[in-house]
């Protein structure tokens, strides 16, 4: 900086003569103004720092929930859901602040507070939409695993039926198992029958272990008449029990394989000798009056598929059947087929048509146990020589396979069961 030139006594003289500047106001006026301009330099100085610090307030409740979501996994949604709730509370009432202290970026808050809000309202959904579907997908699998236990017709094809008379292992009730085999013209019905015996698995439904029968057997389909040769020590006379099952198998045997004698004969030699029934050189079934009408067996436990039993009742019509069907019978160890709680009326149609009415009051749900008490309905509705049901009012369309829209065609023989490979 260069050194200046003017002297003292020069810049005084020059300051001297500069005109006198003289201020009128009064000293007091003067510092008010000079406390008004430091209030607002002040004011100033403190909403700036207050809008800073809000929004950074603001920035980190709309980032934490995003955070959060990433690191939560599918199955805590509903719990993300709460802590969302909770911070668009938060969120609000800082919003509710900035508002107030600043008017003017009320509509930049408005959208981002609307935005965080439809973020959340998507992430609130999710979890319910997710929790109607998984409960549709149930529905879905119930209904996928609920299969009917009877034979129908669309389970012929290329099959034969055969239907054995099992006896619990209780030894108080008769079980008709139907299995299916492959159709095969070069053997008869009967002989099919006897192949497949020893195939049967009793023991794994729950039943007697009962087949093979310890006898042999000679089949004259010309005359529809079967021989039974059994051995000198056959175990079918060692009770009355045992004689009364026997007699219940060989009936069976008669009416599923239109047989109409069955001739008796100990190693050879014709007739058997029973304990209970003594000489019977052949076995002629005691003529049955009533129909049959179907029950529920639980033989491994409330929880497993059951097998539906028929008892014969001389009973007036199909309706008295039903209401027959309502009530458990404890001294054979069965149990109601139809819930108590469904009431109906019946109507007897032409052409083997019976219609059935379900009361407003009944609730008809689709499940198994449902399923089978129509199988239970449809197979005693067969033994009343109806061919086809319709049941009418019912809360749903469809229960398992039937389409409770169209009349329901009755089975063609009761509790198919699957034979091992």
């Amino acid at each position: 900086m260069k050194e200046s030139k003017w002297s003292d006594e020069q810049l005084q003289e020059l300051l001297n003569q500069m005109p006198k500047i003289k201020d009128d106001r009064d000293p007091r006026d003067i510092y008010q103004a000079i406390e008004i301009k430091m209030g607002k330099q002040k004011n100033r100085t403190w909403i700036l720092p207050s809008i800073a610090a809000a929004a950074a307030l603001l920035l980190l409740f709309i980032l934490v929930p995003n955070l959060m979501s990433w690191q939560e996994s599918a199955d805590k949604q509903v719990e993300l859901k709460a802590d969302r709730s909770t911070s668009s509370e938060q969120i609000t009432s800082e919003n509710n602040t900035i508002l107030e202290a600043k008017e003017g970026d009320s509509e930049l808050i408005a959208q981002e507070k609307g935005s965080e809000e439809q973020d959340q309202a998507q992430l609130s959904t999710e979890p319910e939409a997710e929790a109607e579907i998984n409960d549709e997908t149930g529905k879905k699998t119930v209904a996928s695993e609920s299969s009917p236990t009877a034979v129908y017709e669309e389970d012929l094809a290329g099959k034969e039926v055969l239907t054995y008379a099992i006896p619990d292992q209780a030894a108080q009730n008769i079980v008709p198992v139907s299995v299916l085999v492959d159709e095969n013209p070069a053997r008869t019905k009967f002989e099919l029958f006897e192949d497949t015996m020893s195939r049967l698995t009793e023991d794994v439904w729950g039943l007697e272990d009962y087949y093979p029968l310890k006898a042999n057997f000679t089949y004259d389909q010309g005359n529809k008449m079967l021989t039974v040769d059994v051995p000198a020590d056959h175990p079918y006379s060692r009770s009355s029990t045992s004689e009364l099952l026997l007699e219940k198998v060989l009936s069976n045997i008669m009416n599923n394989l239109d047989i109409e004698k069955i001739n008796l004969m100990t190693e050879g030699e014709t007739g058997i000798e029973f304990s209970h029934y003594g000489y019977r050189e052949e076995f002629i079934p005691e003529n049955s009056n009533g129909n049959l009408i179907y029950y529920f067996l639980y033989p491994n436990g409330a929880d497993s598929t059951p097998f539906l039993v028929p008892l014969r009742e001389q009973l007036n019509s199909i309706k008295d059947a039903l209401i027959a069907m309502k009530e458990n019978r404890t001294e054979n160890n069965l149990q109601a087929s139809i819930p108590e709680d469904i009431d109906f009326e019946t109507e007897e149609i032409q052409d083997g048509k019976l219609l059935i009415r379900f009361n407003n009051e009944s609730e008809i749900i689709d499940d198994e146990s449902t399923l089978h008490a129509i199988e239970a309905i449809l197979l005693t509705a067969k033994d009343f020589d109806f061919d086809t049901v319709k049941l009418e009012n019912a809360d749903v369309e469809k229960i398992g396979k039937f389409d409770l829209t169209e009349e329901l065609k009755v089975p063609v023989a009761a509790n198919k069961r699957d034979l091992p490979n």
